[in-house]
């Protein structure tokens, strides 16, 4: 959710430079425009894959819970009276 801005910033970027320096270099409007938008869809798919990455490499340097480590209340118990589930206690 963080990083939903990287890909728009990207294309934004690079379409900047490249509108500059094609201005600059005095390209036609027809081939600039091309161009531009060959730019923009290009600089836009690598900033999706440059956020999928990002978030592929949190998503594997989460810790993850075992369930074994949380055990309830109940579980607790019975380990400490010694007794399984379901098992009777005839002593009383």
């Amino acid at each position: 959710m963080k990083r939903k801005l990287i890909p728009p910033f990207w294309m934004l970027f690079a379409g900047a430079v490249s509108s500059v320096i094609m201005y600059t270099l005095h390209y036609e409007t027809k081939s600039m425009l091309v161009i531009l938008t060959g730019v923009l869809i290009g600089f836009y798919i690598i900033g999706c894959l440059f956020k999928w990455m990002l978030d592929l490499f949190e998503k594997q340097n989460e810790p993850v819970v075992e369930e074994k480590e949380i055990v309830s209340e109940d579980e607790q118990a019975e380990e400490l009276l010694g007794m399984d589930e379901g098992q009777v206690d005839l002593e009383s």
